[in-house]
Formats: C-alpha cells, sequence, structure tokens
C-alpha cells in the first residue's frame, strides 16, 4: 500500500513537471518571438503606397516612379513600394484622401504636387491641412519664362512691347500666378490667356504663335522649347524664378546659370532692384508655391518611427549616384532636395497669412477668373 502511494506521488510530480516544463517552453517562445518581432525592421515584409495626385504618365508620375524604383533599397527591410495615382479636384484630391481616409501606419505617403496656393486662398476643395501632415521630403522643380522673338528680339524691349500673351492653364497655379506677378512688377503691357490644358499645351501655342510668353518648366524648356525656339532663334529665355525662404530671402539657382534670376533681369532692364507692392507678394508668395514642388507627405498621426526612417531613406535617394542619372535623363538636371526643417516650415506657413496678403490674392486672382 505504502509502494502504492508513492508510485502515485511520483507520477503527480511528474505530470507536474511536465506541465511547468511545457509552460515554460511556452513563455520562452513568445519572448523569443517578441525579441525577434522587436529586432525586425519595420518595414520589413510590407507594402509602402506611393500617391500621385497626376494621371499615369504625367511629369509627377514619373517622378514618384522613378522615386520609387530607388526607395525601398535604402528602407530597412527593403519594403515592396507601389505607386497609386489618385487624380482629380485639380490635384486637391490625393491630399484630401491622405488626411481623411489613408491609414497613419507609415504604410501610405502622398507624393505629388503641393497646392500651396490653394491653402493660401482657403479654396474649399482643399480640406487637407498640410500643416497636419509630417514632412518626409520635397523636390524643387525649376520654372522659367520666355518669350517670342517677332514680338520681343532683347530683354529690354520687352518694357515697351505692346499687346503681347502670356499663356497658362490656371489663375492660382504658380506658373501663371509667378509670371502674373513678375510681368506685372516689371510693368509689360499684355493679356493674360488661360484654359491651356498643360504646359505642353501653352508650348505648342507659342509654336503656333497664338501667344508669346510662357513660364515654363525647366525640363520642358532644357528639352523641348530650347532645341526647337531658342536655337532657332524664335524665342528668347528671359529668367528663372529664384529660390526663396518664407523670410523674403530670394537666392538664384545654381542649375539655371545661363538664364538669369528675376531680380537680376528686373535690375538689368530697369537698372534699380525690384521694389513696391506687387513684387512684395511675388516674394512671399514664391517659396509658398514654388518651393516644394513634388511633397512627400504623410497622413496626421503617423508614428514617429516611420517619420524618421521614411526622412532619413528620402535624403539617401537623393543622394544616389544611380537615381541622379535618372533624374538627368528626364530633366537635365537634378532636382534640389527640400530638407525636413525647410519644408515644415514652408507648409506651416501656409495657415499663417497676414490680412493684407490674404485679400491682396483674393484680388489678385479672382480679376482674371
Amino acid at each position: 500500500m505504502l509502494f502504492g502511494c508513492r508510485t502515485k506521488n511520483y507520477l503527480r510530480k511528474g505530470r507536474v513537471l511536465v506541465f511547468l516544463s511545457v509552460i515554460f517552453g511556452l513563455v520562452s517562445t513568445l519572448i523569443l518571438s517578441s525579441v525577434h518581432a522587436q529586432d525586425r525592421p519595420y518595414y520589413e515584409g510590407k507594402t509602402l503606397t506611393m500617391y500621385v495626385g497626376r494621371t499615369p504618365g504625367s511629369g509627377a508620375d514619373l517622378a514618384a516612379r522613378v522615386f520609387a524604383q530607388f526607395w525601398s533599397q535604402y528602407i530597412p527591410g527593403e519594403p515592396t513600394v507601389v505607386v497609386r495615382n489618385l487624380p482629380g479636384g485639380g490635384g486637391t484630391r490625393v491630399w484630401n484622401y491622405g488626411a481623411e481616409v489613408a491609414a497613419n501606419d507609415g504604410l501610405h505617403v502622398l507624393f505629388s504636387p503641393t497646392n500651396g496656393a490653394a491653402a493660401v486662398l482657403k479654396e474649399p476643395g482643399l480640406r487637407a491641412n498640410f500643416s497636419t501632415m509630417p514632412f518626409v521630403g520635397g523636390l524643387l522643380s525649376p520654372n522659367m519664362a520666355y518669350v517670342r522673338t517677332d514680338k520681343v528680339s532683347s530683354p529690354q524691349d520687352l518694357l515697351t512691347a505692346q499687346g503681347l500673351r502670356f499663356g497658362g492653364q490656371n489663375p492660382a497655379l504658380r506658373f501663371d500666378l509667378l509670371g502674373r506677378l513678375a510681368l506685372d512688377a516689371l510693368g509689360v503691357n499684355y493679356q493674360y490667356v488661360t484654359g491651356f490644358s498643360g504646359g505642353a499645351d501653352v508650348f505648342n501655342s507659342i509654336r503656333r504663335g497664338e501667344v508669346d510668353i510662357q513660364v515654363a518648366s525647366l525640363g520642358l524648356y532644357r528639352f523641348s522649347i530650347e532645341p526647337t525656339l531658342v536655337d532657332e532663334g524664335l524665342a528668347i529665355p528671359l529668367w528663372h524664378n529664384p529660390s526663396a525662404d518664407t523670410e523674403g530671402n530670394l537666392s538664384a539657382l545654381d542649375i539655371v546659370q545661363d538664364v538669369p534670376s528675376y531680380m537680376d533681369f528686373y535690375q538689368s532692364v530697369h537698372g534699380t532692384e525690384p521694389t513696391g507692392q506687387i513684387y512684395e507678394m511675388y516674394k512671399w508668395i514664391l517659396p509658398r508655391v514654388n518651393n516644394i514642388v513634388y511633397a512627400a507627405l504623410l497622413p496626421p498621426g503617423t508614428p514617429e518611427d516611420p517619420i524618421r526612417i521614411l526622412q532619413e531613406s528620402f535624403v539617401q535617394v537623393t543622394e544616389d549616384s544611380q537615381y541622379q542619372s535618372e533624374e538627368q535623363s528626364m530633366y537635365g538636371f537634378s532636382l534640389p532636395l527640400v530638407g525636413v526643417e525647410e519644408g515644415t516650415a514652408i507648409l506651416e506657413s501656409l495657415y499663417d497669412v497676414p490680412d493684407e496678403v490674404a485679400d491682396f490674392f483674393d484680388n489678385y486672382i479672382d480679376e482674371v477668373r
């Protein structure tokens, strides 16, 4: 009987030991799994989606797709990077989607031309608030003005020419807005012709002699305008719109050394530095609509770790020699980087508009709509 009791006790102890060993094994597995999960890069095995507010094949779409080819290799975990097009609303649909619909898990990036003028003007179609969306990085795409030589044969002639027609797409678009402000500050006599579907459409209209002046992207100028119009003596470059900060300090762009900055052009034809209300408005709006042409933003509330990872990797892509070669093939130059500090300051300034500035631009744009 005593032997039987001891046997039962041993069996009970054995079962307890087996049970404890199983529990210990499960706990150890959970701990190890947790440690491995913490060591695993956040983006490993995931998909990062870039949203572009333009149609497939557009300049913004091509810029995003080229960037996407290089971005994954600089993000720890090397996620799959895909591009999704969300055109509509004059470019506002993609930003509204990012602010209202996209998950803030670091897997959704809005990469598109910004709508600085729409934010300044408080356009009802733009519901997104850029100042609440973490800034990942930006790219500056230079632009410049040129004119047909049958109307203006030298820069000085611009001041006395009559009946010039400035072709544009939309009064609130940066090309149109900056072009009008620059021409008005110079005192040029011209008519604004709007409604063209794109920069290439304006360019073709100039070739047909229907309009005379255009502000175009530097890429369009280098690959289309310069070889077919300028080199043939049918047009001359006037100025490029410079870089600027939110304090009104302007800087000529090194990548456009053969075309003077607007400040230098003004001084060359007037003999004095530009002044006056319109020029002050040109300086104020310039960084807000022109410095960040392509911006990468995240939905509001995105955690700090994904923000930091994407910000650091964005810079690394712009420094990649192969990526720079792709840019050279597309544009003839590398798009200057807009860093986090500068980009964040510009986006925040869109919502700190003095009353007199807001009134000026409301009236200035409404008068040609």
